[in-house]
Parts: C-alpha cells; sequence; structure tokens
C-alpha cells in the first residue's frame, strides 16, 4: 500500500502530461526525484509531490445493514500537492487558470475521487523567474493489497503496534481477566431486540451450543387470536428449534414475521427487549 501511495505523484504527473489536447503548453513534473525546470522560465510547468496522507480503518455493511471494519482493505486520504511555475510575462492570474485545469481534468476525466482542494498565495521566484502557486488536491482512496498483488495478504498488521504505541499504551495489552474470559467453555452476554428480521450476533468463535432468552419475560406467551410467541430457542451444531442456527462466528437469529410451525411466532428481536444468551465453546 505505502508503495502505491508513494508512486501517485509520478503516476499522476504521467497521465496529466498524457492529456496533450489540454494540456500542450503545460508541463507537470515530479517533486521527488525532483525535476529541474528551465531558467529562466519559458512555459508553464506543475510540480506533482504528496504532502500528507492519513490512514483510516474502511468499514463496509453486512448482510444485516451494521457496518464492520474490514481486515483486508483501508481507506486513505491523500494530499497531492501541486506547484505551479508560470513565467513572469504570463502574469500572476495564469497560476490560477493552469491550477483549474488541472482540478477539472482530473474531477471529469481521471477515476480519482476528489473530496477537495485548494491554494494560497502567490510569490516569485527569482531562480526561475516565474509566479508560484502553492496547491493542492484531496483524493480519497480505497486500498486492498490482497485484491492486486500475488502475495496472499491475511489482514493488515493493526495500526495500534506502530510508533510504540503498543509498548506506551497499556489498554491494549491483553489482561488476566481477558484471558480467563477467552479460555472459558461457557460465554454469557445480552442484546437489545432492534425488530430487524435477522441479525447476527458475533462471538468470534463457532460455538458447540446456544441458548437464548428474553430476560423477565415468559420463553412462550399467547395473544389473545390464541397465537404464540416464542421469546426463547436452543441450537447445536447439528440442529436448532426455529428462529436460531450457529454461524462460523456467534450465532443468528431470526424475527419472524409469519406463523411458524403449530401457530406460533418467533421472536428473538423484538424492539427493545433484552435478550439473553449463553454460549458454549
Amino acid at each position: 500500500m505505502a508503495d502505491s501511495i508513494s508512486a501517485m505523484p509520478k503516476e499522476i504527473a504521467g497521465w496529466l502530461n498524457s492529456q496533450s489536447d489540454i494540456f500542450s503548453d503545460i508541463l507537470f513534473v515530479t517533486e521527488f526525484p525532483p525535476v529541474p525546470k528551465a531558467t529562466p522560465l519559458h512555459r508553464t510547468v506543475v510540480s506533482v509531490g504528496l504532502e500528507k496522507v492519513t490512514i483510516t480503518d474502511l468499514f463496509k455493511e453486512n448482510s444485516e445493514g451494521e457496518l464492520i471494519p474490514d481486515e483486508y482493505c483501508r481507506m486513505a486520504d491523500i494530499r497531492i500537492r501541486f506547484s505551479v511555475y508560470v513565467p513572469y510575462s504570463f502574469g500572476g492570474t495564469a497560476c490560477h487558470e493552469a491550477f483549474t485545469r488541472v482540478v477539472d481534468c482530473l474531477n471529469f476525466k481521471s477515476d480519482l475521487n476528489l473530496k477537495e482542494s485548494g491554494c494560497g498565495s502567490i510569490t516569485a521566484d527569482r531562480e526561475t523567474d516565474a509566479f508560484v502557486l502553492k496547491s493542492w488536491v484531496d483524493i480519497e482512496a480505497e486500498f486492498c493489497p490482497a485484491d492486486s498483488s500475488e502475495i496472499q495478504y491475511e489482514s493488515f498488521l493493526p495500526k495500534t503496534f506502530f510508533c510504540q504505541s503498543h509498548l506506551n499504551d497499556g489498554s491494549i495489552h491483553v489482561t488476566t481477566d481477558e484471558k480467563e474470559k477467552w479460555n472459558s467453555s461457557i460465554t454469557i452476554g445480552s442484546y437489545f431486540g432492534t425488530d430487524a428480521s435477522s441479525r447476527s450476533i458475533k462471538l468470534g468463535f463457532q460455538p458447540k451450543a446456544v441458548l437464548v432468552a428474553a430476560a423477565s419475560l415468559p420463553l412462550v406467551y399467547s395473544d389473545t387470536s390464541n397465537a404464540s410467541h416464542c421469546m426463547s430457542a436452543i441450537a447445536t451444531q447439528n440442529s436448532s428449534s426455529a428462529g436460531l442456527e450457529i454461524t462460523s462466528d456467534g450465532f443468528k437469529i431470526i424475527q419472524g414475521t409469519s406463523q411458524n410451525y403449530a401457530n406460533t411466532y418467533t421472536r428473538l428481536n423484538k424492539l427493545n427487549v433484552n435478550y439473553i444468551y449463553i454460549a458454549l465453546k
């Protein structure tokens, strides 16, 4: 990922130079490694460089509409710097005109996702006899190295391990209580119903058996039409009662909208109801 980001200035400069129908009067070069400019300057030159990069987790919706982090991808906010050089004879406004053309071209002809652009004040560079405009473009990019490389990445290293933060931040170390919880054969938890038709509860392991029931409510109750509403269920890896099934990393619950066997509705995700569960490893 770092190689792809560091190569962006060179790739952007090369792509802009290829747009000869738009930029026949402008030369695009890179800031690092620096490409020398003519002295004195006789044409507009735009130097492209990398100013800053911010890497964050990428979240995607699962089948239940919940946002979960993608282990194999990251989102990068990248600021590309454009230093626009124009000869004195062109006047300072030529700097803004050149940068406007660059932004328009990147917006409408490239696949880059531009979020924002801006520029500073115009200065004079006596070494090249040119006016200079320092400007920038913010780009948002999604990086999934496992999709574009022959190397099979299991996942990124956690960002918390960089810059000695792992050594300095005691909150990210595993405590004795956490170790006991991981090694326990029983996991107990709870969730509040959302009324969604289905929902996945992540445990981080595939349980051998799961028992779910509504807290402070009967396991089954009947309404005035004699229909039954089942507020509990049990499942094993081999079979399960209605409304509950074991998954590879937890279990899935169903909020029934139609009658099941014996005039009964499954009610395992009823809105604002507190449910408790016991899972056996």
